[in-house]
């Protein structure tokens, strides 16, 4: 098999945490609200993240809305009728609804039209919408998995996944905190190197420091273009697998 190291853009911090920020650079500054009248504009995603546990393929809904004002409260309501309620991501212009570990179940999240609504300004509301069509890719599989001692770096390999839109590779701490958030790799690309010199790190690894490495492969939305596909992610597939600093 022939590596393929292919990058695309930096994408730094937690999660979707740059991720949400990234969308803010298309929107005006929450510092001008006060100073002129602005039509209210907002972008509301729902994606399922998958994952296998004791050979068992479980999922779990992620929800998250940004927009270009400060937002008061935001609900989702899903196409069963049920009502999750979001937080504030940093700023009052970014909610998410971010799942636990344990809110992971064998059980897909229905199909459908998903709305999100809520409040900003004086008690002014919004109704945004967000399909999901149950459309998920298959779990990334790990080739192969290495630390090299020559230059402080971990090398990781998988099979391309079909349908797959972008893959990224993180490492964990035993806290659960991301310490690194490697930039965004192409559909065509197959390996990653972690390297010290790597954007995306928060914290300085050590010798003998435990990390999860997690291999995301991520399906975006059939109307999703090169410009959208930050509020128009479909699914988030990724493995697991135990990896020491060092050794």
């Amino acid at each position: 098999m022939t590596n393929k190291f292919l990058g695309m853009r930096n994408w730094n911090t937690l999660f979707m945490g740059a991720l949400l920020l990234s969308i803010g650079t298309i929107f005006n500054s929450c510092e001008d609200e006060t100073k002129r009248d602005i039509t209210f504009e907002g972008y509301g995603d729902m994606f399922i993240q998958q994952k296998k546990v004791n050979d068992q393929i479980l999922y779990a809904p992620y929800y998250y809305i940004h927009s270009n004002v400060s937002m008061n409260s935001v609900d989702v309501e899903t196409p069963d009728g049920a009502t999750v309620e979001l937080k504030p991501f940093e700023y009052l212009n970014t909610y998410i609804e971010e799942p636990n570990d344990d809110e992971f179940t064998t059980s897909m999240m229905p199909t459908g039209l998903y709305h999100f609504t809520g409040t900003y300004g004086d008690n002014e509301t919004f109704d945004i919408t967000d399909i999901f069509d149950g459309r998920v890719v298959g779990l990334p599989q790990i080739d192969s998995l290495a630390y090299d001692e020559t230059d402080f770096s971990i090398y990781v390999s998988w099979e391309l996944v079909a349908g797959a839109d972008l893959y990224k590779v993180k490492l964990v701490d035993q806290t659960g905190r991301i310490v690194f958030n490697g930039i965004e790799l192409t559909a065509e690309s197959n390996a990653f190197k972690i390297e010290l010199n790597n954007a995306g790190w928060t914290n300085t690894p050590f010798k003998g420091d435990v990390f999860t490495l997690q291999l995301h492969a991520y399906a975006f939305d059939g109307n999703a273009s090169q410009n959208t596909w930050v509020y128009n992610i479909e699914c988030d597939s990724y493995s697991e697998a135990e990896v020491v600093w060092g050794e």
